[in-house]
């Protein structure tokens, strides 16, 4: 898991080479204006979720790299590994989350009380060989 500001994304252009593609999205702003549902642009797919925060989060495993990007509101989201908690960070607007292929996290968490969030995740797909 890696976690930075969305300002320096572009440092990480080396990580993939769909990680360009990205940066152009959300140059364009795309995301901001899309409602939730999934979406591909230059062959990159995302996904705009809009949702409540919860105590309790919810659970979920990397099925390729993911970048995840806070649009509005916040949430914790946190690095598991079986039931231990190894990294945990509050993202917020302005902050981006880079989960590699098979990583367990949970997300959609607040300590305290629900908060509205619009996320997108973007996909990457795998590198062809």
């Amino acid at each position: 898991m890696l976690v930075d500001l969305l300002d320096n994304l572009e440092w990480y252009r080396a990580l993939h080479p769909a990680m360009q593609g990205v940066i152009t999205i959300m140059d364009r702003g795309l995301p901001y204006d899309d409602e939730e549902g999934f979406y591909t642009v230059d062959g990159i797919p995302y996904q705009v979720m809009a949702y409540e925060s919860l105590v309790k989060g919810e659970l979920g495993q990397a099925e390729n790299n993911q970048v995840h990007i806070l649009l509005e509101g916040e949430e914790i989201l946190s690095l598991q590994r079986e039931a231990l908690v190894e990294v945990v960070t509050q993202c917020t607007t302005g902050l981006f989350v880079l989960l590699r292929k098979g990583e367990r996290f949970r997300h959609k968490q607040n300590r305290t009380m629900q908060t509205k969030v619009k996320k997108v995740v973007f996909t990457l797909p795998d590198p062809d060989s």
